[in-house]
């Protein structure tokens, strides 16, 4: 709106007293044009999803708060006429029509045994039964069959109502018996007085306020039952009620055959087509999940009562404009001013009335700003039709009467000075003389006194501040100046200048800092016409879309509720307080709020999803239609999808019933998104091309205001990946992989064992051959040498004259020494020699040198050999050293034993070789052994081959063993034969 409002004139005929109802109620409406199967409404209902199931006796409708979806008879129903509603535990839909019960899972219809009876008040109690009345019969589900029940046990009762109370107990009204409840599965009277037994009771409602207060819709009236006591209410007024709630605070709403009744603490009101209802028949009320009251009538379709926070005078009502400019209250008690732009209406005692200006003048009617001054007087500021004060009933028009001149905003200072400002400047009617001087001869839209002789006002180029009355300063505050100020207020501390551009802007005059307030902080528009602190230190702020809320303490925005976001525009300083409402002129009228009604309660909204719509891609950029859907009963457990069906359409629904269109929805894909998406009105999102993996989907309403959804819907998919991204391939071809680098190690490794094998081979042969020779040359050279020794020893000898010892003693040590080096070059050519290498020669080598040790002494030698595999081969190391720690052994036994028996015994069981060597002497000291070289050399000989040598010596005798344990291992020698090997 500009500065002046404008609007069309149009010319009604004057008269002074226009009497109508004061008042327009909000309701709102849906019937068959919004969607409705039918407009004759039996009963009203809401699933967990919180949407409304509507019977009427053409159909089924369910309403989300911005559309219908029928059902009927062509969906499965067995009847259009449905007669009752009721939700069950498991969120199944029961429906009682004319022919009998049907159920309703959201996929299909189940209709239990056809009947001509009539089904009708059902009711589900606490332990999810549902149950019914047909016949005049009281009936419970049982599965998918019925089961009928006795109340009293007269098998001809006529049950004419069910309840259920505020803890889900079951209640029934039995003609001529009286009103019972249902307790553990059994039935007890309530109420059986002959008052009760006489009447037919249509409908009855347990208080949840009063205890033991029971109301009892009858066709003779209303009645109370209290504590025993029956009697009659409201029989003045309301002579016959068709149905009854109560509401989440306590009050009583009534349907009747002429619109409806609300009664709360004593004060009723009577809603029908003068005030913004209906005067049809109301057939059924309803309370939903967000407190709103829907009523459904016989004919009219449902209507929901948005709230009764505020009510409207507007046309309807007895104003003949809307547009209401100006509100003050009136010289008389009780009395409304209100100022239009067809003219002055007073309100008083819920009528309007309007009051002529005296004048024929047609801009006299254009009333645009009213002030009540302190002598009771009331200031009529026009657009073109002159100043005029209302005084002692009598309308008196001040100064000359020039035309064209738009009175925008009246005050009255302190010293009762008149201020105006005007389209053509700033006046003040001195309050003594009655003298008027003009200020400025700037544009002024308002006035505000922030103390004595200081007055601030306000232009289209910001506000100026007028000192004892003739002074003008500009205010060059940040963000004022060059502002379109279009109202004012002054509260503490802060003055609040509301602009057409810049919002609200607070100065506090004491510290010097202001502060903006605009969209981006939560109000409605940058347009800011009228400002006004009430009773509780909240400034009530009117825009351009609606009014906002703000509290003067902290200076923060009351969020608005559903019931407050009025879509409105505001006039320019239209506003006033009085006895607890706030009357707000509007566009639209005059909304007037009820400040003693608590509208902190804020409801949130439900969302749920309705489908998840598949589709595939097989080339790029080429997509298929719809391949699969899923629908809202499929959603609750997890969808597998397949790589190419990766292209998601989700459709999600939010159910805010107290405001559909303040609705806007939040969403995230977790495994895409980390946060959710900014809120949008679409309630459908799609997903293109989504990677294989694990979603979860999430969706949460969220109201203009702010309020989230009690809920978070949730959907939960599997993309699988192609055969080629899962996890059993990635570990087969791991697998493979391994498998691969196991046999080239395998072969690499075999190749450079048989490449060892072979070296080794053909060093052995190379050995083999080199020993032999060895052997060959060594026997044949030295072992000749040293025979040729011994022989010509021996003729030396034979030459020497048997007198000289001293010569033949030499030459005989020269014998002896040659016959040793034999005897030793005879071990060394036995081991050089490899047919030598087998175990059996090695034993047999050792028994061979024992019994030569032994031949020709006192002492026996004995052997004793048990090894079966005498083949085996062994390397040069283990055959020498095993040989010579017997040598030794069998040398000391010999030469320090003193025995006259020595046993040599040798055996091998699984690859362990045991020898011994044992003789029954006088034994030897093992201390004094240890210092010796044969025992050392020994020890060290049997460490070198890994072996175990274990010397046990007492008084009888001396034990010598050796333990060697061989790794058996295959090892093709030369020639035919192949013998096992055996090494360390």
């Amino acid at each position: 709106m500009s500065y002046i409002k404008t609007s069309l004139i149009v010319f009604f005929l004057l008269i002074n007293d226009l009497h109508s109802f004061s008042q327009r109620y909000n309701f709102e409406q849906y019937d068959i044009e919004d969607g409705l199967i039918q407009s004759q409404v039996t009963a009203i209902t809401q699933d967990k999803q919180r949407r409304l199931w509507i019977a009427t006796l053409g159909g089924l409708s369910c309403f989300n708060g911005n559309q219908f979806i029928n059902l009927g008879r062509t969906d499965g129903l067995n009847s259009n006429f449905i007669l009752s509603l009721t939700i069950n535990t498991q969120n199944n839909l029961f429906i009682g029509s004319e022919r009998g019960l049907s159920a309703y899972n959201r996929r299909s219809f189940y209709n239990y045994r056809a009947t001509d009876d009539w089904t009708a008040n059902l009711v589900t109690d606490a332990g999810g039964t549902v149950y019914g009345i047909s016949a005049r019969h009281l009936f419970k589900t049982k599965g998918l069959k019925t089961e009928r029940i006795n109340v009293t046990g007269d098998t001809s009762e006529m049950v004419t109502t069910l309840a259920i109370d505020a803890s889900g107990k079951l209640w029934a009204a039995v003609y001529r018996h009286g009103v019972y409840y249902q307790e553990k599965n059994k039935w007890h009277p309530k109420i059986n007085s002959h008052e009760v037994k006489s009447l037919i009771i249509t409908d009855l409602l347990l208080d949840k306020q009063v205890k033991d207060k029971i109301w009892l819709l009858t066709t003779n009236g209303i009645f109370t039952s209290e504590n025993g006591r029956i009697q009659s209410a409201y029989a003045d007024k309301i002579k016959k009620a068709t149905t009854i709630i109560q509401d989440a605070k306590g009050n009583i709403w009534l349907g009747t055959n002429k619109g409806a009744w609300y009664i709360s603490m004593g004060h009723m009101i009577h809603f029908n087509a003068k005030n913004g209802f209906t005067d049809n028949v109301v057939k059924y009320l309803f309370e939903d999940a967000e407190n709103n009251i829907w009523l459904g009538t016989d004919g009219s379709g449902i209507y929901k009562f948005n709230s009764n926070a505020y009510v409207t005078f507007d046309e309807s009502q007895g104003l003949q404009s809307n547009i209401v400019m100006s509100i003050v209250n009136g010289p008389e008690p009780g009395e409304i001013w209100l100022g239009t732009y067809d003219g002055l209406f007073i309100h008083k005692d819920n009528q309007i009335k309007r009051l002529v200006i005296p004048s024929s003048a047609e801009d006299t009617r254009r009333i645009n700003f009213l002030l009540k001054d302190s002598q009771n007087d009331i200031w009529v500021g026009t657009v073109g039709g002159g100043l005029w004060v209302y005084h002692k009933n009598k309308f008196k028009r001040i100064g000359n009467g020039s035309t064209g001149l738009a009175y925008n905003a009246i005050m009255e200072d302190q010293d009762k000075n008149i201020w105006l400002s005007t389209n053509v400047g700033c006046f003040v009617i001195v309050a003594q003389s009655r003298k008027v001087n003009q200020i400025s001869n700037q544009f002024g839209s308002s006035l505000l006194e922030i103390g004595k002789d200081s007055v601030i006002t306000g232009t289209p180029n910001g506000a100026y501040l007028v000192t004892h009355k003739k002074e003008q300063k500009k205010l060059k505050l940040r963000l004022v100046a060059g502002s379109s100020i279009l109202s004012m207020l002054k509260n503490g501390p802060y003055i609040f200048f509301g602009t057409a551009d810049n919002g609200l802007i607070v100065w506090n005059h004491i510290s010097g800092k202001i502060k903006q307030l605009s969209t981006k902080n939560g109000l409605l528009s940058d347009h800011i016409y009228s400002l006004l602190p009430d009773k509780k230190g909240v400034i009530w702020i009117g825009t351009g879309r609606g009014i906002n809320r703000l509290n003067s303490k902290d200076l923060a925005l009351i969020k608005n509720t559903g019931e407050n976001a009025l879509l409105v525009e505001c006039n320019q300083n239209a506003m006033l307080e009085y006895s607890d409402k706030i009357w707000i002129g509007t566009t639209k009228g005059a909304i007037v709020y009820d400040n003693k009604t608590d509208s902190s309660v804020q409801h949130t909204p439900f969302v749920f999803i309705n489908s998840a719509g598949i589709l595939s891609q097989h080339k790029k950029g080429e997509q298929n239609n719809l391949q699969l859907t899923y629908k809202e009963h499929e959603l609750h457990q997890k969808i597998t999808i397949p790589y190419h069906q990766n292209h998601l359409n989700i459709n999600f629904t939010g159910i805010y019933l107290t405001n559909p269109k303040a609705l806007t929805y939040t969403y995230r894909l977790i495994g895409l998104d980390t946060k959710y998406s900014k809120p949008s009105i679409n309630s459908s999102v799609n997903y293109t091309a989504l990677p294989p993996g694990k979603y979860t989907f999430e969706v949460k309403a969220v109201t203009l205001s702010g309020q989230e959804s009690a809920n978070t819907a949730s959907l939960n998919f599997e993309i699988t990946p192609p055969y080629y991204q899962t996890a059993i391939f990635s570990i087969f071809i791991l697998a493979v992989i391994v498998l691969l680098i196991i046999l080239s190690v395998y072969v690499i490794i075999n190749l450079n064992e048989r490449q060892r094998k072979l070296r080794l081979k053909i060093k052995l042969e190379e050995q083999f051959k080199i020993r032999k020779q060895t052997a060959e040359d060594f026997h044949d050279d030295l072992g000749n040498k040293l025979t040729r020794i011994s022989v010509l020893s021996e003729v030396l000898i034979s030459m020497t004259d048997q007198n000289d010892g001293e010569k033949r003693a030499i030459l005989q040590k020269i014998k002896t020494n040659v016959n040793e080096l034999y005897t030793g070059t005879k071990d060394i050519l036995w081991s050089l020699n490899p047919k030598n290498d087998t175990l059996g020669e090695l034993l047999t080598h050792i028994r061979d040198f024992g019994q030569e040790m032994f031949n020709e002494t006192s002492i026996r030698f004995v052997e004793e050999i048990s090894v079966n595999d005498t083949g085996t081969r062994l390397s040069l190391e283990v055959s020498r050293n095993i040989l010579m720690i017997f040598k030794e052994a069998i040398h000391n036994a010999l030469k320090h034993s003193k025995a006259d028996q020595v046993k040599f015994t040798a055996t091998m069981d699984q690859g362990v070789l045991n020898v011994q060597l044992r003789d029954n002497g006088t034994g030897f000291d093992m201390e004094s052994a240890k210092n010796g070289h044969g025992m050392n050399n020994m020890n060290v000989r049997a460490t070198r081959i890994n072996g175990i040598l274990s010397i046990l010596s007492n008084h009888t005798g001396t034990t010598i063993a050796l333990t060697v344990k061989f790794k058996k291992s295959k090892n093709a020698k030369s020639g035919s034969r192949k013998n096992s090997d055996y090494r360390r």
